[in-house]
């Protein structure tokens, strides 16, 4: 089912470059484009008109075609066009004012502004198809077969009344306290507006009936038993049986002392009220009339297609004189509504008022849907993804395979699910639905006269229920709340530049439909280290595609492949819609029922939560011909994924339109990247500054730009061109079919490079000089350290001797990923001749080991490496073993399945030191990229190595004192055994230093006491500075730090520890200048001249830490420019990454 799909017809020309009136609402297309859209007509009616509505000054028809019209009835122009929201056919319509309401099957009921073609309310609750729908007064009144009578607020969109009708409601009508339902059960019920309680039934028809009408002095009602009824109000007696139809009576409306009905038989009769006498009979439509509307002397019918004569029209009457004036059927010439109907007719909004609406709804930063997914699409190579996202965008098949680089980027719509080349932030088709929901609030309290001092938006609280297009089962009601404005409009005035605005086209004609960004994953192994980076954990929806031929034909490797990404997926998005698509369903052999048995056995997709299913065909997954030439070949598929899309917190979520204002600003920019501070600064010139964090990580998930926040570096970046960056990484992590094409490029020989490229290719390990060649000398730097710090690449400190004498010299790097499937004999030689001593293993086996793991520790170690031995034994390393030193620690690693294998040397350096390091550097990998993995420590027995045994377990029986402890298999272990693990404290310890450390040589001056002074906020950043001064004292330096004073300490007493400071350090944290003590040492430690170090929290969603940026936006005025003096440390608490804070502090103090 397409959700939200509402959109303006396509053949309305509109341009980015049109003028946009400062009636805001009023589209005026340049006069090039006015042409042209006098001359292209809108698409004609191609279904039945189930239902005709109108106003003063328009005439709305809703159709089988699913799209809603409306028309200008002064010159019959079309003004309107949109597909409903979620794409079901259109039964009825009703219209006040501007606003229509439009009732579809599937229970949908959707509130649209005429004036912008914008969705203002879906209205959830009905679950059969809405047959009726009215406007009276501030309430919508609508009738569904679900047997239920419905009343909503027409501002906020809540459900107000529910009645049960006990039979199908097919036409509904209102006035003053009487509610009137039509009822498939033969009758007609009168309901009670306040209680809901029925007053009267009316039983007088000998068939359905279809339609009601009621005023002050008649309710009137049409049957299939081809008669029309009138009935006295308030007694309901019968005053009038009026006869003439033919055939069922399908529609009635009333007005003053005119009965209209539109029946079966192909015509509409004019009656009087009054006497019953048939003052027209009209003929024109050439099959059955479906629905009828009496404005004053105006009437118009809707017609359908019963018998062949296809007549999808809507005609417009003399009441008066029976004569026909107008016949529409959507092929008239399409015209802006302002410009159709004119200010001065009071239907369209002044500009004046507009205006205001939109600065008002931009000040107040109010709610708006941004309507994204990030649709995933991942599998095997050769599986058919691309195929399957070319049949998802409608095109023709292509008959080669061609492998995708790393992962591409396409970008579609929940209607057309055609290509978008151009990227839409959203903002100004939100900010003009934002600010017609005001002017309909407006309207509202000037109708009722209630005095408000603010308008209403929706609430935060409400921000899982749907306006415009979603669906959920789970959704909660509409919930208003009042909104204090957060800026003055004068200034927001300003900030938002409304001479912009003034130039915006038509976009938000488009509606509410679900905008979709593709990302489609390469099937190759090699990209699925760097793949784990962009698997979102929310506002995605999971397609996993696979070959059905070669599951039925090599089940073993299909279903591992399957495995993978169903793991995968669970570990990054655990509660994500999967997808499940079968491929090549073009070939004979494919028996899809054994296809569902396999998936059902071997993975067991019928206990998956998540999978979404093909309940048309009765299956767990979609087969598809992606080799069929017919267009609709994925149609089931396009639903599943709306489906699921429209079920998505993330995706139906209300943002702030500063939000999307601060993306749009950053998209209009036409950067690959910009540095985090340029959002800052959006978001602060938006009043978002607080948020900027928040609205990152939410664009982030949906896929529309990329923001990593694990470490300082990347979080200082956001990439606003995802495939720009995903490019440039597949230049260095790329699959054997494009490496052979690299090896035969010209410029690589012209450039000196082909030996270098050789080298990666083979050992992993690139020049400098190569990665600016493939990365063609753009950002390299940037990029370079964005590989840096998710562990894809890392620095090789060790001489390459292959390389041509003039590159030995530069920086290298280790591309670990590239060795996965490499071997080496020589290697495996070298583990096996080694004294194997400590052992133990990094088990996975409870869940599943993901690609990309053993790659990054590989990089850490070679990293840490190069950092603390000698340099001149470069480590030995293949796909999934390898031989590192730390110094002179010597230890293999091994992926074996589900496990990683550590094996020390026997007489190797610091053995338990090594082991709490190679620990430190998982945990930094897992928490960067696989942070919920599970895992488990296993300990290899040192006198039995087939008995292993869970670290956990021989901890609680150490603590127990308990002689033996049980194995992972079936044998039990001494517990004393163990006991060489456990001569340096826990192997888990990741904080406190490990076994000896070397004291640094840092003389004081005859005046001094301490090294360094320790400053902090103690709720925030008292466990982390008491570990620092523990450290730093392990270290041989004296540390003041007043957690180690007794008692409560005196202003002089901590001014004078100060003075006898070498230097002062702040440790920043949230609030840290909210202190009066802390700004009381710092303010002393400047006047004091003392040096100034500064250090803040590598990880700024830790409890009591932000962003850098709040620490500067905070700092009293007088010490602003401690930032410009020093660079600020990120504090290091991991054991493998502190040895280098630590001595990088140490350098700055002993610099002091």
């Amino acid at each position: 089912m397409e959700i939200g799909a509402d959109t303006l017809s396509p053949t309305i020309p509109v341009s980015r470059n049109s003028p946009f009136s400062f009636g805001v609402f009023e589209l005026k297309l340049s006069s090039r484009l006015l042409l042209a859209a006098a001359a292209a007509a809108m698409g004609r009616i191609e279904g039945t008109v189930y239902g005709v509505a109108q106003s003063a000054d328009l005439v709305l028809a809703a159709s089988e075609d699913r799209y809603l019209r409306a028309w200008s009835k002064k010159d019959g122009a079309l003004v309107m066009e949109i597909k409903v929201p979620n794409n079901q056919e259109a039964n009825t319509v009703a219209v006040q004012g501007m606003l229509a309401a439009v009732g579809t099957d599937r229970g949908g009921l959707f509130v649209i502004d005429v004036a912008t073609a914008s969705v203002l309310h879906a209205l959830r609750g009905h679950t059969g198809t809405v047959k009726s729908v009215v406007f009276d007064g501030d309430e919508i009144i609508s009738g569904s077969s679900d047997k239920t009578l419905r009343v909503w607020d027409k501002l906020s969109g809540r459900e107000t009344l529910r009645i049960d009708a006990k039979a199908l409601v097919l036409g509904v009508a209102a006035h003053e306290d009487l509610l009137v339902a039509a009822l498939s059960d033969n009758t007609v019920r009168v309901f009670d507006r306040a209680s809901g309680g029925t007053r009267h039934i009316l039983t007088e028809a000998r068939g359905e009936v279809r339609a009601v009408a009621i005023d002050a002095h008649h309710l009137v009602s049409g049957s299939e038993d081809n008669k029309v009824r009138a009935y006295a109000v308030p007694s309901f007696e019968p005053v009038l049986e009026l006869q003439g139809h033919t055939d069922l009576v399908l529609s009635v409306a009333l007005e003053g002392n005119r009965i209209v009905s539109g029946s079966f038989d192909n015509t509409v009769r004019v009656w009087d009220a009054r006497s019953g006498a048939t003052l027209h009979v009209l003929h024109g439509h050439t099959d059955y009339v479906r629905s009828v509307s009496l404005f004053g002397s105006e009437l118009v019918s809707g017609s359908g297609n019963s018998f062949g004569s296809r007549d999808y029209s809507v005609r417009v009457w003399d009441a008066e004189t029976g004569a026909s004036t107008r016949v529409l059927d959507g092929t008239e010439a399409a015209r802006p509504i302002g410009e159709a109907l004119g200010t001065a007719s009071g239907c369209a909004p002044s500009s004046s008022a507009s205006a205001e609406a939109l600065k008002a709804a931009l000040a107040n930063g109010d709610l708006a849907e941004l309507g994204r997914c990030k649709l995933m699409v991942v599998g095997q190579g050769a599986a058919g993804k691309t195929s399957t996202v070319r049949s998802l965008l409608g095109m023709p098949p292509v008959a080669e395979h061609v492998s995708t680089v790393g992962v591409e980027l396409k970008r579609t719509d929940a209607e057309s699910w055609n290509e978008i080349k151009d990227v839409d932030s959203g903002f100004e088709r939100q900010a003009l639905r934002a600010a017609a929901l005001r002017l309909a609030a407006r309207e509202k309290q000037a109708a009722s006269r209630k005095r408000q001092s603010l308008p209403k938006r929706i609430s935060r609280k409400a921000s899982d229920l749907v306006f415009g297009r979603r669906t959920s089962s789970a959704r909660r009601p509409f919930v208003a709340e009042e909104v204090v404005e957060l800026v003055p409009e004068a200034e927001m005035a300003q900030r938002f530049r409304f001479a912009e605005i003034e130039e915006m086209a038509g976009e938000t004609q488009t509606g509410q439909k679900i905008f979709f960004t593709i990302w489609d994953y390469a099937g190759q192994d090699v990209f699925y280290a760097l793949h784990h980076l962009f698997l979102t954990h929310e506002g995605g929806v999971f397609m996993v595609v696979f070959d059905m031929q070669e599951l039925l034909l090599e089940q073993e490797k299909a279903i591992e492949y399957l495995s993978i990404w169903l793991n995968s997926v669970k570990l990054h998005a655990p509660t994500a819609p999967i997808i499940l698509v079968g491929t090549h369903y073009d070939q004979a052999s494919v028996d899809v029922n054994v296809v569902e048995e396999i998936l059902v056995e071997t993975l067991s997709v019928d206990e998956n939560e998540n999978i979404v299913t093909n309940p048309a065909v009765e299956l767990s997954f979609f087969p598809i011909d992606n080799m069929s030439r017919e267009p609709d070949r994925a149609s089931a598929l396009r639903a599943a994924v709306e489906a699921s899309a429209s079920s998505l917190e993330a995706v139906t979520r209300k943002i702030s339109l500063r939000w999307l204002k601060v993306l749009e600003d950053l998209l209009n920019l036409e950067c690959d990247h910009v540095p985090f501070a340029t959002v800052q600064e959006l978001a602060n010139q938006y009043h978002a500054g607080d948020q900027t964090d928040e609205l990152l990580e939410f664009f982030h998930e949906l896929g529309m730009l990329v923001h990593l926040r694990v470490t300082d570096s990347l979080h200082d970046k956001v990439v606003l061109n995802p495939q720009w960056l995903l490019d440039k990484l597949s230049r260095v992590i790329a699959d054997e079919i494009h490496v052979k094409q690299m090896r035969h490029n010209r410029e690589l020989q012209q450039a000196g490079l082909k030996k270098d490229f050789a080298i990666l290719r083979k050992r992993g390990v690139a020049t400098l000089s190569l990665l600016e060649f493939l990365w063609n000398g753009e950002e390299v730097e940037y990029l370079r350290e964005f590989m840096q710090e998710t562990m894809l690449i890392s620095d090789w400190a060790f001489p390459e001797e292959a390389l041509t004498r003039g590159r030995q010299s530069e920086p290298l790097y280790f591309v670990s990923s590239l060795l996965k499937n490499s071997a080496d004999a020589s290697l495996d030689e070298a583990v096996a001749d080694m004294d194997i001593g400590l052992t133990c293993v990094l088990d996975f086996s409870k869940f599943f080991l993901p690609d990309g793991v053993f790659a990054r520790l590989l990089s850490l170690c070679v990293q840490y490496s190069g950092d603390t031995g000698p340099r001149r034994r470069a480590p030995q390393l293949a796909g999934d073993q390898a031989i590192i030193r730390f110094g002179f620690s010597v230890f293999a690693l091994e992926q074996t399945k589900d496990k990683i294998w550590i094996r020390l040397e026997r007489d190797s350096d610091k053995p338990l030191s090594t082991l709490k390091t190679l620990l430190s550097m998982f945990r930094g990998a897992r928490d960067a990229v696989f942070r919920d993995l599970p895992w488990g420590l296993l300990l290899q027995s040192p006198r039995n190595a087939s008995v292993l045994v869970a670290y956990d377990d021989v901890v609680d029986a150490r603590q127990s004192g308990a002689a033996l402890v049980e194995s992972v298999g079936t044998k039990n272990a001494k517990v004393e055994d163990f006991a060489p693990f456990f001569q340096d404290g826990s192997l888990k310890e990741d904080e406190k230093d490990t076994g000896m450390v070397d004291a640094a040589d840092l003389p004081l001056a005859s005046d001094l006491k301490y090294h360094v002074f320790l400053s902090h906020k103690q709720l925030e950043a008292g466990d982390a500075c008491n570990l620092m001064a523990e450290k730093i004292a392990n270290r041989g330096l004296k540390v003041w730090v007043d957690q180690r004073t007794e008692g409560n300490l005196s202003k002089e007493e901590m001014q004078a520890g100060i003075r006898a400071s070498k230097c002062y350090l702040l440790f920043l944290s949230k609030t840290v200048f909210d202190s009066k003590a802390v700004c009381m040492e710092l303010s002393t430690a400047l006047q004091a001249g003392k040096p100034i170090l500064l250090v803040h929290e590598s990880d700024p969603k830790r409890v009591g830490f932000t962003e850098f940026s709040t620490y500067i936006d905070t700092v009293p005025e007088s010490a602003r420019h401690i930032f410009d003096d020093r660079e600020s440390m990120p504090f290091q608490r991991r054991l493998y990454l502190a040895e280098g804070f630590y001595n990088e502090l140490i350098t700055r103090i002993g610099a002091c």
